[in-house]
């Protein structure tokens, strides 16, 4: 029994080939007749095999150490405690539940990627629960992203290959570099949970990709677009920005002025698909997104608070320095605020460039786009909450910023020939650093204890951050530096409950019931409707045999939350030792059905079968009990017992 249970957050130039809107006589050609066609003729599979394999090479090499990386953050409770993932006959609940949905109890989430579940039961198959497994499966999607970012982007650039510099020293090679050594890169990646940042930016691309590259409609290319689509949009909602994308690169870069017709046959696949996934993620949550956060907020906040945000997010875009797994967000009540007025001054000055970039250069126009679209979901910050900045969501943003980098690389090959040198250098130089950044970083995902260390010095105003390093020392047996942190947490806030809960399970499982009970109790004082302190002060009662007062506790925490599978089992221990079998097989079945994993209930389930010699149903539950843990030595010694007896 449990001692207790703490509480968890691209030989023209750019502008020449893609300038200015002309008169249709010197309109470009569709795509397959443009003068980028000479370059796709010689761009061929073998041409771009070695710099696509050494990209691969260079993606999956910078991410080497995190496939040592262990469960951090959220990954034990979505990977190790989700039953979802651990029996393919949950697909349908996948597909129309939440993301949070497989915990026992009511969850209000914003979060639908069924896809998200069905790669984590594809990897448990595969590799069970190593963390290696998982990682190298991040690690992969990243490898392909980079490989797509150089393709995209060679079919975006002019050619160069043939007069500047081999294909592996071109500005769309040296870009996806720069894209696969980022260290904005590494939360997305080096963090198992990142999952679906990498997956769905890897299909948007590969349909952008199969998208730009399609030639009439129906064509094998066109039609794998649309479903690569599809299988973004169930990774991530951010995907939905795809044919934003699309329609730009259409308006911009293909023949004359194509009418309505023209986009309403190459779009309403694409549409068709959002509608769906819209569907049923309204089905799922119950609305598009209906948790809201920092409810405090007018709704003028909301709005005025995005141009601070989306600030900050270029800025890490282009500084990635003090990289920190948890941002606190601090809102600004007014745009009158310093914060505010520069946030507004730089968002205008980003705008303006597009504005430019639109008349003057429409491919740094698409650059731009790419950077600024994707983001755009993530700007809502009622549906974030507290951790309204993140950096995994730049992910695909980078793309863009990526791009620009390779038109300016282009740019300047072709002006200033002779500072080629310099400028391969130049770039050498931001790729080393890039990739000494990413490493660097990587370890710090490497385990909860290195994490929330180095979260808590970025950090320092957010009591939660130290609640969760508490939580790793405690993990570790490290009582005192856990403590520590929990003190830590209650100077910033001394009526945070969780930090006198967690407390109490550390003076819990140290044996000192008096210590543990009191925090509890404290816990209770502060937050009385705190279910897992009337689990744990009913785990303390139980074990002194003050059984009654278990019970009450027990059911005190199932009144304010009757899915509470742990307190449901206690009960059933309860009634099994005052040998009231019969309501504790209700109370182990009440949890078989909450939480099919739960081996402890059917163990017990099996010994009370056992014991009233209904041989059939003893020998399911100890196989049950067998298949979630092989080496549950006396559920086999058990089950060989009742074998032999019913033979």
């Amino acid at each position: 029994m449990a001692t207790g249970k703490a509480s968890r957050g691209k030989k023209d130039s750019v502008h020449k080939v893609l300038g200015n809107r002309v008169k249709p006589e010197k309109e470009l050609k569709p795509l397959q007749e443009s003068p980028l066609k000479g370059t796709l003729q010689k761009v061929t599979s073998l041409t771009t095999f070695i710099p696509s394999l050494i990209l691969l090479l260079v993606s999956f090499a910078v991410y080497l150490n995190a496939l040592f990386g262990y469960y951090v953050y959220d990954d034990t409770v979505q990977i190790v405690d989700n039953p979802w993932i651990k029996d393919t006959n949950n697909t349908l609940k996948i597909f129309s539940k939440s993301v949070w949905s497989f915990q026992p109890g009511t969850f209000i989430s914003n979060y639908y990627r069924p896809l998200m579940h069905i790669v984590y039961m594809f990897n448990y198959y595969v590799f069970g629960l190593k963390p290696w497994g998982f990682h190298l499966i991040n690690i992969l999607f990243h490898c392909g992203a980079t490989v797509l970012v150089f393709l995209a982007i060679l079919r975006l650039l002019p050619d160069r290959s043939d007069s500047v510099s081999p294909l592996y020293c071109s500005p769309p090679f040296i870009a996806a570099l720069l894209f696969a050594s980022h260290p904005i890169h590494t939360e997305a990646v080096a963090w198992i949970a990142g999952l679906p940042d990498v997956a769905f930016t890897f299909f948007y691309l590969l349909s952008f990709y199969l998208y730009i590259k399609s030639k009439p409609l129906l064509s094998g290319n066109y039609l794998l677009s649309v479903v690569c689509f599809a299988f973004s949009t169930f990774f991530k909602e951010p995907a939905l920005t795809l044919p934003v994308i699309l329609f730009a690169y259409d308006y911009l870069f293909r023949q004359g002025k194509p009418g309505v017709a023209h986009y309403a046959r190459r779009f309403i696949p694409y549409l068709l698909i959002g509608l769906g996934y819209l569907a049923m993620r309204m089905h799922a949550l119950g609305a598009f997104a209906p948790k809201k956060g920092h409810v405090t907020l007018s709704a003028y906040q909301y709005a005025i608070n995005v141009f601070p945000l989306f600030i900050k997010y270029l800025g890490k875009l282009l500084l990635p320095i003090n990289l920190n797994a948890f941002y606190v967000f601090h809102p600004i009540a007014s745009l009158s605020e310093m914060k505010g007025v520069l946030a507004v001054i730089a968002t205008v000055v980003f705008m303006t460039t597009c504005c430019v970039a639109l008349k003057k250069d429409r491919l740094v126009f698409f650059g731009l786009l790419i950077v600024v679209v994707p983001l755009l979901p993530v700007l809502y910050i009622p549906a974030l909450g507290e951790n309204a900045f993140t950096e995994r969501y730049l992910y695909l943003p980078s793309v863009g910023f990526v791009l620009l980098l390779a038109i300016f690389l282009s740019w300047a090959m072709e002006k200033l020939p002779s500072a080629i040198r310099g400028i391969a250098i130049v770039s050498m130089v931001i790729g080393v650093l890039y990739t000494v950044g990413t490493v660097n970083r990587n370890n710090v995902w490497q385990d909860n204890v290195r994490l929330w260390s180095d979260t808590v010095k970025k950090s320092q105003d957010y009591v939660d951050v130290y609640n969760n390093l508490a939580l790793a020392y405690a993990s570790q047996g490290q009582w005192d530096k856990a403590i520590a942190e929990y003190q830590t947490a209650l100077r910033l806030k001394p009526d945070y409950a969780d930090a006198h809960n967690n407390i109490g399970v550390i003076y819990h499982s140290q044996g000192k019931l008096d210590k543990a009970l009191a925090e509890y109790q404290t816990a209770l004082w502060l937050k009385p409707d705190y279910v897992d302190a009337h689990e744990n002060i009913g785990i303390i009662y139980q074990s002194q045999g003050k059984l009654d007062k278990a019970l009450a506790e027990y059911q005190t925490a199932l009144r304010l939350n009757p899915d509470y599978v742990d307190a449901h089992n206690n009960i059933g221990v309860i009634y099994q030792s005052q040998g009231q079998l019969d309501k504790a097989i209700a109370e182990y079945q009440i949890v078989s059905g909450l939480k099919p994993d739960k081996i402890e209930a059917h163990f017990n389930l099996g010994v009370i079968y056992q014991s009233q010699g209904q041989w059939d149903k003893a020998i399911a539950e100890y196989q049950t009990a067998l298949r979630l843990n092989p080496d549950f030595y006396q559920a086999r010694k058990l089950l060989n017992e009742v074998v032999s007896k019913r033979h």
